[in-house]
This record gives structure tokens, C-alpha cells and sequence, in this order.
């Protein structure tokens, strides 16, 4: 049976229930009602755990309309005897739920990350979609701990519309991140939410109603790197670090993906055709696909001897170097920074953007068309492939020099 203590402003519900310091308990924590008369009139009153601020408050129900005093107290004994039933039963006049749905958001998130931890155990998570959930589930962590105590979200009931909103611009807008970003954290929690709905943890999608930003609305930012500054990235790399001046040119000739790269084996090139094959499990297209390695590409790879290991090992694996253990792509991050704080490069100037810049380049340089290098590219039409041409800030000297016949 629930213990009761006298409230007091100065106790907290913690010194009212101190056996319910935590948890869905917390939203049992009630006093006894008690019939009360002062200047503002007669009525009812008792405190009960509120969510929304953190701690108890004050519920009154005012019993003026009654007439007469001794009905008026007749009437307010049995609401008092009404209430103090359903406060015993787990009612809340604060919470809009039944006591039995009642579940902590924090639980909730945790049997999610298990859920992702065990999809990853069992190979149906790739490494990287698991490191982005786990990222994800981290930030909503942080987000949480950056709120006032009395504005964190504690209950599932409290995960709504107005929450997710709040949590998004958080991402986008105190994060400063890109409407992309927006998008893919509004992705993850449409997939959390299925989770729980499929589970019964929550009635319905709050995620359903609110819209991705329209990528209309925003241009993805080439952040291209000028040619000599790619010279001298190949100049440094090939004499301070080779192995990664061949992950380079990978991904600045053959467009493949540093995930991909991750995954890519010995066995996936064909010296003699001068080729490689990105396997369907190794894709973010989920698409077998086989692109073109310029022979200056692979002369490097055999000078490294990277293709005298065996067929079945990693192009990269621990220090760049062939092996047997995957690697996470931070590797490619980290050797490009030593390469960034080596010549001075910009800060928008990322490892990725050495694939932007190859295709933009291969693009404006005519050596091959438009469709081949698409096909290089591995894009799923011409339209995507024609975005990294841009637009042209300078004169073409071609146009400038038109004299036709008009």
C-alpha cells in the first residue's frame, strides 16, 4: 500500500516518497485530498507529480457552487473519498494516459540501442549504419542533458509532435548543421518511432505529420579543391604516405565511397582489365557495379604491393596497409588531417571532397562523356551527374570567341 506523508512546499517528492525516487514511480507520488476554505472560496485540494515541471502540483476543485455549508462539506467529503480512490489507483490529473502505459523514454531508447546492437551482431546492421545509429541515439542523449531539469522529456507519453520538432532544430539549428542533416536525423527518428509502434510503447507516430526540408530548397555544396592544391595533396601523400595517396586516387578517379573503400578486397580487381568490382553487400546502392582504375592508379598499387597480398584480404586494413581486419572510416579522416595541417588546406576542404573534385573535373575537362561518367560514378541517372558541373564563374573562351551566323 502506497505510504503518504503530509505535503509541505519546502518537501520535494523525493522527502514525500522517498521508497520512489525514480522512474514511473515518480508519477504514482500524490497527498491525500483535503477539503480547504479561505477568501477564495471552498474546495478540494491535493498535490500530485506533474512531467512537465519536474515535481509536484497543486490540483484544486473548487466546491462554491454548491449551496449551503453543510451540503457543500457533504458533497466535498465525497468527492474527497472519489479521489483519494482513483489516486490510489494510479490516476494522475496531470498525465492524460492510463498508469499501466506509463514507460520512461530513457528505458524505451535503451531497449532500442539493444535492438541495434543485436541487428549489428547478427551481420543485418553494417558497421556504418550501426555507428550512425549509436551516433544518433548519443546526440538525443546530449540533447536531453542540455536541458533545464524541469524541460527534459522523462516519459513516453511526452514523446510528441512539439518533442521531435524541438530535438530537430536543436540538430539544425543550435548544431548548425545542413538541411541534409535535418533530413537524416527526421529519418531516424520516423525509424525509431516505427519501432515502438510496432511494439505497442507508443500509440501513434508522432514523426508522421512533420515534413523533411525539400531538397529544392537547398543546393548540396560542392566544396571542390583547385588543381594545383590536388597536385600538391598528390606530391605530399606520395612522399610522406603513399598508402593513403593510393586511397586518394581511389576515391578521386574511381569515385568509390570511403565506406566502400573499407570493404573493398584484393580479389575485387582485375589488374589485367583494369578494373574494380564494388559487390552489392559492399554498395550504398545495394547494386554490383564495375568502374574503371586508370593505369596510373594501379601502377602505384603495384609498386606498394598492395596486390601480392592475399585475395581474400582488406586494400585497407590496419595503417592503410592489406589485412584481414576492417577498418572504420575515421582512418581516411585522420590521415587527411595530418595532410590538411601539413599544407594548410581549408577547412572545407574534407577527404570526401577529393571525389566531388574528380568528377567535376573529369566532367569539365571533356576527356570522356558525360554518360561514361556517370557510369564511373555509379549514379543512378545523368541528372545527379550534371550536378557537379556547376555553374561557370568565369567566361568559356570557346563562347567568348563565337562568331556565328547571326
Amino acid at each position: 500500500m502506497r505510504t503518504e506523508k503530509k505535503f509541505s512546499r519546502k518537501n520535494d517528492e523525493r522527502d514525500i516518497f522517498p521508497e520512489r525516487k525514480n522512474g514511473v514511480a515518480k508519477c504514482l507520488a500524490y497527498t491525500p485530498p483535503q477539503y480547504r476554505t479561505n477568501k477564495a472560496g471552498c474546495y478540494i485540494e491535493f498535490y500530485a507529480y506533474d512531467p512537465a515541471s519536474g515535481g509536484m502540483r497543486r490540483k484544486r476543485v473548487k466546491v462554491n457552487h454548491i449551496d449551503g455549508s453543510r451540503n457543500r462539506k457533504q458533497y466535498a467529503k465525497e468527492c474527497i473519498t472519489r479521489y483519494a480512490t482513483l489516486l490510489s489507483d494510479g490516476w494522475n490529473p496531470w498525465i492524460d494516459c492510463d498508469p499501466d502505459d506509463i514507460e520512461l523514454f530513457d528505458d524505451c531508447l535503451d531497449r532500442y540501442e539493444e535492438h541495434v546492437q543485436k541487428q549489428h551482431s547478427n551481420g543485418l546492421f553494417r558497421k556504418q549504419t550501426y555507428d550512425e545509429y549509436k551516433s544518433k541515439i548519443k546526440i538525443i542523449r546530449s540533447y536531453i542533458e542540455s536541458q533545464k531539469p524541469k524541460d527534459r522529456i522523462r516519459y513516453m507519453f511526452q514523446y510528441t509532435k512539439r518533442w521531435c520538432i524541438d530535438f530537430l532544430d536543436y540538430v539544425y539549428i543550435e548544431r548548425n548543421n545542413g538541411a541534409q542533416t535535418f533530413n537524416n536525423y527526421l529519418r531516424f527518428l520516423r525509424t525509431i518511432s516505427q519501432w515502438w509502434f510496432e511494439r505497442g510503447i507508443i500509440a501513434q507516430k508522432p514523426t508522421d505529420s512533420i515534413s523533411p526540408i525539400s531538397k529544392r530548397l537547398f543546393a548540396k555544396e560542392r566544396t571542390c579543391i583547385p588543381i594545383d592544391t590536388i597536385r600538391k595533396i598528390g606530391e605530399w601523400t606520395r612522399k610522406n604516405d603513399p598508402h593513403f595517396c593510393f586511397a586518394c586516387q581511389i576515391l578521386y578517379y574511381c569515385f568509390i565511397r570511403p565506406v566502400e573503400m573499407t570493404r573493398l578486397r584484393i580479389r575485387d580487381f582485375n589488374i589485367k582489365e583494369g578494373t574494380v568490382t564494388i559487390h552489392a553487400d559492399a554498395s550504398k546502392n545495394k547494386r554490383t557495379q564495375t568502374v574503371t582504375i586508370p593505369k596510373k592508379v594501379l601502377m602505384l598499387g603495384i609498386e606498394l604491393g598492395i596486390f601480392s597480398a592475399p585475395m581474400g584480404d582488406y586494400v585497407f586494413s590496419t595503417k592503410l596497409r592489406p589485412g584481414s581486419e576492417q577498418i572504420n572510416t575515421k582512418i581516411f579522416r585522420d590521415h587527411w588531417a595530418k595532410v590538411s595541417n601539413a599544407l594548410k588546406l581549408k577547412k572545407e576542404w574534407k577527404f570526401y571532397s577529393l571525389k566531388d573534385t574528380g568528377i567535376t573535373e573529369m566532367l569539365r575537362q571533356n576527356t570522356t562523356s558525360p554518360v561514361n561518367v556517370k557510369e564511373q560514378a555509379r549514379h543512378s541517372s545523368l541528372v545527379i551527374t550534371e550536378i557537379y558541373i556547376g555553374e561557370h564563374k568565369e567566361a568559356v573562351p570557346e563562347i567568348l570567341e563565337l562568331d556565328g551566323a547571326l
